[in-house]
């Protein structure tokens, strides 16, 4: 009969969260909300654009959206950025 293995258990660490994964305890809101944050100085991201270095901001005046690549675009906003509910402060 063999001896029984001893071993030490791996402590269970928390599995990291990527910058591009929704955080389920994140509180959603719709456009006009996103546009109130926007206003107040704040950053919004739409859930559906997946990775976070998307988000929309206020450049000076012009609403405007930033990508991974590092450039500020001007938002134009299309039907699906209206009917989002999905628009989380980052």
């Amino acid at each position: 009969m063999a001896e029984p293995v001893a071993f030490s258990p791996t402590p269970r660490l928390p599995t990291p969260v990527k910058a591009d994964v929704p955080n389920p305890t994140e509180k959603t809101f719709d456009f006009p909300e996103a546009m109130r944050q926007v206003a107040a100085g704040k950053k919004v991201h739409k859930l559906e654009w997946q990775d976070r270095g998307y988000f929309g901001f206020l450049n000076g005046a012009i609403m405007s959206i930033h990508k991974p690549d590092g450039i500020n675009y001007q938002w134009v906003v299309n039907d699906g950025d209206l009917s989002g509910k999905d628009y989380i402060v980052i």
